[in-house]
């Protein structure tokens, strides 16, 4: 086993937003069988492949820090600098905290996104969603992400955080432009754009951050506002910087992997018909598919954790203050864990998977991304059951490498 820096032809080899990036698994499948932990000179981090050993990391927040969890994979562009600075600051929010900081953070998003909440906006999901497919009329040729996938969770989050109809359009640009920054395979001037859409989302949200910390209302940036900021008005422009960032940050993860995970499970369901025609006849298996794609394509397919102490992983030493790429993409193909773990097989019995993390900083929006994912799958196959992939139309995956999921998806219904 290889513990230097600099030994390795897979290590030097990887490539994550390059060669690496539309089909990775491959590679991943080498990696697990004969060097599961490499350095990788690209990312300055120690990538781990194996399911036990992200699972252990995962699991001892202690040794592993989380506070570099979604880490820019490259260097900014100089001008975006310039283009952030007039939004706020970057601040620690539950994804990017630890211990005392990370319970304070999470606690009013937890006591909110509960599974009972989900349940209680499970009928207005599905009215959204029924509406939504209105506009998709036998036929005719839509891209299934812009005209559904993408709309249905975004609506959703806005119903949910309190945001007013003519800003969604707005939170959703720019909080997808958020977690493109240093993650995403962006020209110079389209990481320009992405800098201003994110200025422009802070703005927003800092807009309503003060307004609820003056008149509090019954939506989650109340609740978050209440928790973390408790008092009179004025806020001291720390913790408003504080607050929008793990506002900003929350519904960027809720709505972008909801989103990822809607349009991967209709991509690999259309790939071959028969998955269609199945779940289409055994809607019971419905919740096994979600389960299924959150693992065989996850949404969020890698995550960043910092060493805190010299640590040994699967054999090799990393030192204090490395940073580990834990690679969900390759632990979720793990023959190890997975039996026939290349297949994806919605009627699979589902067992444990990283789509939603695991250890304390498990995601607190999973029941309501599940719901979605749900209804959404249902209602698909229940109103479009002759739904199929348009000829002619290659379907592109995001450049990225913390999300996974289409840019489009051309269907014909």
């Amino acid at each position: 086993m290889l513990s230097a820096m600099g030994d390795s032809e897979l290590a030097e080899s990887y490539d994550p937003l390059g060669a690496h990036l539309d089909d990775p698994y491959p590679f991943y499948r080498r990696a697990r069988a004969t060097e599961p932990v490499f350095h990788s000179p690209r990312l300055d981090a120690w990538v781990v492949t194996r399911f036990a050993d992200v699972d252990a990391i995962l699991k001892d927040p202690a040794a592993f820090s989380s506070v570099n969890s979604i880490r820019p994979v490259r260097q900014l562009y100089p001008g975006t600098f310039a283009a952030l600075a007039g939004g706020y600051p970057p601040a620690p929010d539950h994804i990017t905290s630890d211990g005392e900081a990370h319970r304070r953070f999470r606690a009013p998003y937890a006591k909110w996104l509960t599974l009972a909440t989900a349940k209680e906006l499970e009928p207005a999901i599905r009215e959204r969603a029924d509406a939504l497919l209105e506009s998709i009329v036998d036929g005719s040729t839509v891209d299934l992400v812009s005209r559904f996938a993408s709309p249905l969770p975004v609506r959703t989050a806005a119903v949910v955080f309190g945001i007013a109809p003519e800003d969604v359009e707005a939170v959703r640009i720019g909080s997808e432009s958020l977690f493109s920054l240093g993650s995403a395979d962006l020209d110079e001037a389209a990481e320009a754009r992405a800098a201003h859409d994110v200025v422009a989302f802070q703005h927003i949200v800092a807009g309503y951050v003060r307004q609820r910390h003056a008149a509090p209302g019954e939506d989650l940036i109340s609740a978050v506002v209440a928790a973390l900021a408790p008092g009179a008005p004025p806020l001291p422009f720390d913790r408003e910087s504080e607050l929008v960032g793990t506002v900003c940050s929350t519904i960027g993860a809720g709505h972008i992997t909801t989103t990822d995970t809607i349009g991967n499970a209709v991509r690999l369901l259309l790939e071959e018909p028969d998955r269609w025609r199945l779940l289409r006849e055994r809607p019971e298996l419905i919740p096994n598919a979600v389960e299924e794609v959150l693992r065989f394509e996850s949404p969020v397919p890698t995550i960043f954790r910092r060493a805190t102490r010299a640590v040994t992983v699967a054999g090799v030493d990393i030192p204090a203050g490395a940073d580990l790429l834990l690679v969900f993409a390759s632990a979720h193909r793990d023959e190890e864990r997975y039996p026939d773990a290349e297949r994806f097989d919605v009627t699979r019995t589902p067992s444990r998977h990283f789509g939603f993390g695991a250890g304390p900083h498990t995601c607190v929006g999973a029941p309501l991304a599940r719901a979605q994912a749900r209804i959404a799958l249902r209602l698909l196959t229940e109103r479009l059951p002759t739904l199929r992939a348009a000829p002619g139309h290659a379907v592109r995956l995001k450049r990225a490498v913390n999300v996974r999921g289409p840019l489009a998806l051309p269907v014909t219904a």
